[in-house]
């Protein structure tokens, strides 16, 4: 396959190329990842070993973007991780872009404490998105790749766990087209970059008009927290614990009647579920939000998000209205291997709703 279009994005410096040391596949783009650096700085991304096609680096004294490009548009870079037996990532049609800055808010703090100048991508100046957004038509008119991504960028650090909602599966990858994250792409744990402005980005790509700060809703309620412990397999009869999860089927969390909110209720923030694993825990451990009927029955769900194993913290995102007659509620299922007691807390945060 040879690669259509011009290959080189205009004003790009080519003084880091790395396409002459590692060659990469020629492709038909139809997909741009973004990444940030998480540094201040134009990388070495090790003598290219890990570069993607090209990186935007602040000018704040122009309040422009200096663009910099280590491979042709269509030609794989290597930026992503690709792992055996899976999907293919950095060789699926695939440009890639990294952003020198930071979308992690701790390091953002640290960096303005020191008066380090920088970017924080979820906060990033209007001009910064501007440059971005100018790539992104140049892209989409030159090699169609759709001015659309996913609806859901997650702030970091939740967006860096590998089985988040927001990560795609391998068929939702290999059939998608279009703009997303490093947080978005399967085989990966990296949650760059966050929380940034996807809509105001697109609508500059577009050159249409939004506002640069989300229209005010109303206040949330305060966020309401329960804990439960629950256990998998078996019950220590010695210590009576609340549920019991036999492995590999789905069990309703049991608060409050197992109802997290009843519809109609409109989503105006998330509803978080967090499950956390006692010392010693040894259990795979998969979660899901589900809508049924007020009496509990004909369950509809939205499919199982990820599996987590023992030492992670595993973290659920909920973020759909709920239907006028439909109750939201959560289920997990456990996997062990030798059928010893798992026991999690978890923790529901929600009061993000209004009727």
């Amino acid at each position: 396959m040879t690669g259509t279009g011009p290959q080189r994005y205009p004003g790009a410096s080519t003084a880091y190329w790395y396409q002459n040391r590692f060659g990469g596949d020629l492709m038909e783009v139809n997909v741009c990842v973004l990444h940030t650096t998480e540094g201040t700085t134009l990388p070495d991304y090790n003598g290219g070993a890990v570069a993607p096609n090209l990186t935007a680096v602040p000018d704040f004294a122009a309040k422009r973007l200096k663009w910099f490009q280590h491979f042709d548009i269509d030609r794989s870079s290597r930026a992503l991780r690709n792992l055996s037996g899976g999907v293919e990532t950095n060789t699926l049609n695939v440009v890639q872009v990294e952003l020198v800055g930071t979308c992690d808010p701790a390091t953002h703090k640290k960096w303005t404490a020191a008066g380090q100048a920088h970017i924080y991508w979820p906060e990033a100046p209007d001009w910064a998105l501007r440059g971005v957004a100018d790539f992104l038509a140049w892209l989409n008119a030159n090699h169609r790749v759709p001015l659309t991504g996913p609806p859901l960028w997650l702030p970091y650090p939740q967006s860096g766990n590998a089985g988040s909602p927001a990560r795609m599966s391998f068929a939702k990858w290999e059939a998608f087209n279009g703009i997303c994250g490093h947080q978005h792409v399967p085989e990966q744990d990296h949650g760059d970059p966050g929380s940034i402005d996807f809509p105001r980005l697109i609508a500059l790509a577009k050159g249409t008009t939004t506002p640069t700060s989300p229209t005010p809703v109303p206040a949330p309620s305060a966020p309401v927290v329960r804990e439960v412990t629950v256990a998998a397999q078996k019950i220590d009869e010695a210590n009576p614990i609340d549920v019991d999860l036999p492995d590999g089927e789905w069990t309703t969390l049991a608060f409050t009647d197992a109802v997290i909110h009843s519809g109609p209720r409109r989503l105006v923030g998330p509803t978080y579920v967090q499950l956390t694993f006692a010392p010693g825990a040894q259990a795979f451990i998969s979660g899901r939000f589900v809508l049924t009927n007020p009496d509990g029955s004909s369950p509809s769900g939205y499919g199982d998000i990820g599996e987590f194993p023992a030492g992670s913290v595993p973290q659920f995102l909920h973020n759909h209205d709920i239907p006028a007659g439909k109750t939201l509620r959560f289920q997990v299922k456990a996997r062990t291997d030798d059928g010893t007691t798992t026991k999690l807390i978890h923790r529901i945060v929600t009061g993000d709703f209004a009727t």
